[in-house]
């Protein structure tokens, strides 16, 4: 604390903060949410498949999407699922710290700008909560993603899509159960507008086993999508 003026020593012990994840002291003016250590502990999905996104190493695309079509054209993320940001997401999520969500969403944004594959897209469509669910949390972290990825791209965000059906967390389930549970759970929104020959960017916090995603990517393209791709926050 050394050199730093009077008032940021008041601040400090006034206010003392603390690293969201591992509980430090975190010194003035260190803004947080996360201290230093911490944030290195956040890693890039790389290498990863070409096209879902996941982490590996071996000839890309990886073997599951050599094996499997899909109608999500590229998946992508800021960020592996694991480290501290886990602890950040039920910080926002579940305790109302919005320093956490301010953070987690302006590090999606500049990974979105700095991420190749999404450069003749149109429009972002984030992936929608149950009206249910989304009253009881108070918000949809996906469009809020959307909504900052919009700030730094310029591209609009188009709510075109609505979940009519809640369903559970689908990475417990193979893949055939995941499609079952998902099927009829989306359909696009009234007035969603023309998507005819548009290029979609699909957007979510977290993309796990991928079920949701390819779920959207069949209704916005039975919609008239040209094609659809997916960023998140994180990968799994």
């Amino acid at each position: 604390m050394w050199g730093l003026p009077l008032s940021d020593h008041l601040l400090q012990l006034l206010l003392p903060r603390v690293c969201l994840n591992c509980r430090e002291d975190l010194p003035w003016p260190l803004e947080g949410p996360l201290c230093g250590a911490c944030l290195r502990e956040l890693r890039r999905p790389e290498p990863a498949c070409r096209r879902c996104g996941r982490r590996w190493e071996g000839p890309s695309p990886c073997r599951a999407c050599r094996e499997a079509l899909s109608p999500v054209d590229l998946v992508r993320a800021a960020f592996v699922y694991g480290g501290p940001l886990p602890r950040l997401l039920h910080a926002f999520k579940y305790e109302g710290r919005e320093e956490a969500g301010r953070a987690l969403a302006d590090w999606t944004a500049q990974a979105f700008r700095r991420t190749p594959g999404f450069e003749d897209a149109d429009a972002l469509v984030p992936v929608p909560l149950h009206p249910s669910r989304e009253r009881a949390r108070g918000f949809n972290q996906a469009l809020g993603l959307a909504r900052a990825l919009a700030r730094t791209s310029g591209l609009p965000v188009r709510r075109a899509l609505v979940r009519i059906r809640p369903t559970r967390p689908q990475w417990r389930y193979g893949r055939a159960a995941r499609r079952q549970r998902l099927r009829d759970a989306f359909a696009l929104a009234e007035a969603v507008g023309p998507l005819r020959g548009r290029v979609l960017v699909l957007v979510d916090a977290v993309a796990t086993s991928g079920g949701t995603l390819e779920t959207c990517a069949r209704v916005l393209r039975a919609g008239g999508a040209r094609a659809v791709t997916a960023f998140a926050l994180a990968r799994t």
